[in-house]
């Protein structure tokens, strides 16, 4: 496969998902009672959450968009379970996060039924899939 891809646009939201994973490392941190002191941290958390979410999708649709034979996805979740069937991401590793899609709809739709402890427990448990799934993007890009 040759690369046709937009390289700087999937640098730009590699490093919005690395300055959201730095972001979100604060709050990885504190325990709920700290949390729910200021809250302002969940405001923060579930922006800089969300804008990695969003990004992790716009990097999966945009590789998938210059596979030739690759049809539109239009689900969220079909885009990261996908990215598996053309061998960027690992099966395993793409079934682990294929619920990032549905959290991002959440976090969009739904943000009034997304408590802080969920919140909270979220990035406390998931933050290290956004490094793995810099690294098999890295990966897949620089063996093209």
């Amino acid at each position: 496969m040759e690369n046709n891809f937009d390289d700087e646009k999937i640098i730009e939201r590699i490093s919005d998902i690395k300055n959201s994973i730095l972001e979100l490392d604060k709050f990885k941190k504190m325990d709920l009672e700290e949390f729910l002191k200021d809250h302002n941290n969940y405001n923060l958390s579930a922006y800089h959450l969300r804008i990695a979410l969003e990004a992790v999708l716009v990097i999966g649709t945009h590789i998938l968009s210059r596979i030739p034979q690759n049809g539109k996805k239009k689900d969220y979740t079909q885009i990261i379970l996908s990215l598996a069937d053309y061998n960027v991401l690992p099966k395993e590793f793409s079934q682990k996060i294929k619920g990032m899609a549905g959290y991002r709809n959440r976090l969009v739709h739904l943000y009034w039924k997304i408590d802080p402890k969920e919140l909270l427990s979220v990035i406390k448990e998931n933050l290290e899939d956004f490094e793995k799934f810099i690294e098999y993007i890295d990966k897949f890009i620089n063996n093209i």
